[in-house]
């Protein structure tokens, strides 16, 4: 399995209670004093960047109907404005029957605590545009990492790489997206003559 790790956990002690206050701050009614970025016009942006630090699929061969896909993005208190919505888009790697279960997407807040979920809104997989968009009701609020678990319907139907974009849309009307970066998933055959996984695919 394909893994690209590079958060460490937030620190133990009195980070904990700081740390899930600001995970659930905003369903609270919390709102940071720090300035957001705002653009002239009224674009509103993340103050600090968002960044992808992990991504696996937990089963990689073709066509698998077992498989989750984790992404994990750092979400600093820095970037002060609560989280809309993250949208995932296929930007390489092609099979024209892929689609989620949105039903079984989950996202959750990685705390010192352990994972706490986090509540979506209305899931769409726009096929045509290979677009996932995944909103987040009430929005999160910055503090800690969070996950994503998409579940397929099944994997890809042709092995190689694939390349999963993934942007994060703060709240407004006229937003700034932060673009997290792509999470790499290698899917895989079998040698169908022997039964058997291709030498060095292991």
């Amino acid at each position: 399995m394909a893994r690209v790790r590079g958060w460490q956990p937030v620190c133990q002690g009195a980070a904990i209670a700081g740390a899930t206050l600001l995970a659930f701050g905003f369903a609270w009614g919390w709102r940071s004093s720090a300035p957001a970025i705002q653009y002239a016009d009224g674009t509103v942006g993340f103050s600090y960047p968002l960044r992808l630090t992990e991504s696996y699929a937990t089963r990689n061969s073709v066509s698998d109907s077992n498989a989750t896909y984790y992404l994990t993005f750092d979400f600093p208190t820095a970037a002060v404005e609560p989280l809309d919505r993250v949208e995932i888009t296929l930007e390489q790697g092609y099979d024209p029957t892929f689609r989620y279960r949105l039903e079984a997407t989950q996202a959750f807040a990685e705390t010192p605590e352990g994972r706490m979920p986090l509540s979506l809104g209305q899931l769409t997989d726009d096929r045509d545009n290979r677009n996932l968009i995944i909103p987040f009701d009430p929005p999160a609020a910055p503090g800690v990492p969070i996950t994503l678990a998409l579940r397929p319907v099944r994997n890809p139907r042709f092995g190689g790489v694939y390349l999963f974009g993934a942007r994060a849309y703060p709240v407004g009307e006229m937003t700034q997206p932060t673009f997290l970066g792509y999470a790499r998933l290698t899917f895989y055959e079998r040698d169908r003559g022997r039964d058997r996984w291709p030498s060095g695919s292991r």
